[in-house]
């Protein structure tokens, strides 16, 4: 008897003990042959220097490195297809994220347009112009998603964490399923002694 209760605290345990884990996030933006991950611990921490495995459809290491220390990786592919990442934080943490470069239909730009001002863009206001190259565009976009990536992390985490309606409810379960076993170990007990 006292086995099976030490079984049971066991396998509780071992069950439970990966909800605890300190869990990575990955997002990945795709413009063009640019590509820009960027990782997160679930608290909101960006992942940093965690190793960032980039494969193709048929599983072949395409491009490996580090995040910086905001998390965040850059890169460029020129084939277009579907690819996987793998980013691996401390302590084994993994993201694993999927996304696609390019599609066939996908324009190419013209010569006169140039390769760093491809979506340089000219707003007036007032007496000003401003022009903005497709980099500093994307740096500002990053910096501005960065709290947008955070808060959904922060969601994510609330969703997948245990609450104490959970623990009460597995609790009243493993109560049950001791009730039940006690219960067929007593009506064999006083069934062997009535018989004897």
């Amino acid at each position: 008897m006292r086995n099976f209760v030490l079984t049971l605290l066991s396998l509780l345990f071992l069950f439970s003990a990966p909800s605890l884990a300190h869990k990575i996030s990955a997002f990945v933006d795709v413009e063009d042959s640019n590509v820009s991950i960027a990782s997160y611990f679930s608290d909101g921490t960006p992942a940093k220097n965690a190793k960032v495995t980039v494969y193709d459809s048929k599983g072949n290491v395409v491009v490996t490195g580090k995040t910086n220390k905001e998390g965040e990786f850059d890169f460029k592919l020129k084939k277009s297809g579907k690819y996987r990442a793998v980013v691996m934080a401390e302590l084994g943490h993994r993201a694993v994220v999927d996304f696609t470069v390019g599609t066939p239909a996908t324009s190419q730009p013209t010569k006169s347009e140039g390769n760093q001002k491809v979506a340089e863009k000219s707003t007036k206001t007032g007496a000003e112009s401003v022009n903005v190259s497709v980099q500093e565009f994307r740096k500002v976009l990053r910096e501005e998603l960065r709290p947008i990536h955070r808060e959904l992390l922060k969601i994510e985490e609330v969703q997948s964490s245990i609450s104490y309606k959970d623990v009460i409810g597995g609790l009243g379960w493993i109560a049950g399923i001791f009730g039940a076993f006690m219960f067929g170990y007593c009506y064999r007990r006083r069934e062997s002694g009535d018989a004897s």
